[in-house]
């Protein structure tokens, strides 16, 4: 266990698609056992509550490996037990089954930026609502569905303050689908797991004229 090991600190999240919100906890590991592991009870990193769960209840677990990626995992709860302390069981889908992700590092603005999107069965356009270097947030139509752990590819289309105009290539994975919620459509959020560093870099610098910009109409 490499990147995971006793005393690593998890994340988790659970999904409330009724009200399209996430709680988070915050927990650490404190044992392994054959498909579970154990982490003493989460703390909400809001409220500061303890969270109790039944057997079953569903999360999306993550924590920061010793090569400082973030990897993730879905996992649901088995069980409850006193130990030295009380804890909760786990299911670990093991380390192979591991999602490692870019850590938040890239700067995240809203912007609408055309976008194409090919899929092995759609091919349609739409426009982000979101971007960062690490990937983007997505609408999409009712005619257009992307699933969770779809990989797409995605053609930007970057209008940088230059007047230049580029056009970024990216493979990308369906991380989450966000239900409509009153006026929004609904929303895709696409991690990047294959681009050029230069078309990166790109997507960096549009971001960050995006910022500035923001900072300039805030001081109007």
């Amino acid at each position: 266990m490499q990147n995971l090991k006793v005393g690593t600190p998890l994340t988790l999240e659970l999904r409330k698609p009724e009200v399209d919100e996430v709680d988070q906890y915050k927990c650490k590991l404190v044992d392994f056992e054959g498909s579970k592991i154990y982490i003493d009870y989460p703390v909400h990193t809001k409220t500061g509550r303890t969270g109790f769960f039944l057997d079953g209840t569903q999360f999306q677990a993550s924590f920061v490996g010793q090569d400082e990626s973030v990897y993730w995992f879905k996992t649901e709860v088995m069980a409850r037990e006193k130990r030295n302390i009380p804890v909760i069981g786990l299911f670990f889908p093991g380390m192979e089954e591991l999602n490692r992700v870019q850590r938040r590092k890239y700067v995240r603005v809203d912007a609408s930026v055309d976008v194409a999107v090919e899929s092995n069965t759609l091919s349609f356009p739409t426009i982000t609502s979101d971007i960062s270097g690490g990937g983007v947030m997505l609408r999409q139509s009712p005619s257009n569905k992307l699933e969770e752990e779809e990989k797409i590819g995605l053609t930007l289309v970057l209008p940088m303050n230059t007047g230049e105009i580029h056009y970024v290539f990216a493979d990308g994975k369906v991380i989450r689908v966000i239900p409509a919620k009153d006026s929004q459509h609904e929303r895709v959020s696409i991690e990047f797991i294959d681009i050029h560093e230069k078309d990166r870099q790109l997507i960096i610098k549009y971001c960050f004229e995006q910022q500035m910009q923001a900072r300039v109409r805030a001081l109007k």
